[in-house]
């Protein structure tokens, strides 16, 4: 049980203190009867409520987890070649959550899955230019060069497609480490990172996706998932503008 005002605050249908002045203007109604009293308290599950004659109710709460896909398993819910997915390691009651973009087949990394169809939608379209980081080992060390041309932009189209039209793709940042190169991105095409490499004359040997949305893998070891916490959940929110 709740007070009304709070109620009508936590529907998104306004503040507490405007929700005060629905009241006393006649203009909530619980249950078919319209509603004076400022401490009316309400059943979130059982009552039904509207302002103005429209009914209001709790946004419904949503989930995502984390998992850490090893190599060797593909982002599909049923592979028809038969081969392990990011599903045979999720148990029952996150079957019918979706993966938030792709890692292919033999990339590791973050993959993120939810139940919020928005939030998916919001976190994988282009338009909200969400941040991704990878590591990226490749046949040999990176030059300053090529980083360069990632960050100014290299077509990815197939060079034996003489009918492929021009697509170019683009890092944010690329930094040189020892032995491996960190590559950030906003958007997420197929196999990108492997052909914006090709595309400056590399190969990949390795590829893992250690932060997504600033969420960071951290030691979440290969094949295993956690929920995420309410705190990591209002934070993806916000940086997609839900």
């Amino acid at each position: 049980m709740m007070r009304i005002n709070k109620y009508i605050s936590l529907c998104g249908a306004a503040s507490r203190r405007a929700a005060d002045t629905l009241v006393e203007e006649g203009r909530v109604e619980v249950n078919g009867e319209t509603i004076h009293d400022l401490g009316h308290q309400v059943n979130e599950f059982a009552d039904d409520v509207f302002v103005d004659g429209k009914k209001i109710s709790l946004p419904k709460k949503t989930r995502a987890i984390m998992f850490h896909k090893p190599p060797g398993c593909v982002c599909t819910k049923d592979d028809p070649q038969g081969r392990r997915t990011v599903y045979d390691y999720l148990p029952p009651g996150y079957q019918s959550f979706k993966y938030v973009g792709r890692l292919d087949l033999q990339s590791r990394g973050l993959l993120l899955f939810t139940d919020d169809g928005e939030l998916l939608h919001r976190l994988t379209h282009p338009s909200f230019e969400v941040p991704r980081s990878y590591f990226v080992w490749t046949n040999r060390p990176l030059s300053e060069n090529a980083a360069q041309k990632l960050v100014d932009g290299v077509d990815i189209r197939d060079p034996e497609d003489p009918n492929a039209e021009e697509e170019i793709a683009y890092a944010t940042d690329v930094y040189l480490e020892n032995d491996y190169v960190e590559l950030w991105l906003v958007e997420g095409k197929n196999r990108e990172i492997r052909r914006m490499m090709r595309a400056v004359g590399y190969e990949i040997r390795d590829l893992k996706r250690v932060s997504y949305c600033n969420l960071q893998l951290g030691d979440l070891p290969a094949g295993e998932f956690r929920e995420l916490t309410a705190n990591e959940m209002n934070k993806l929110r916000q940086a997609v503008h839900l």
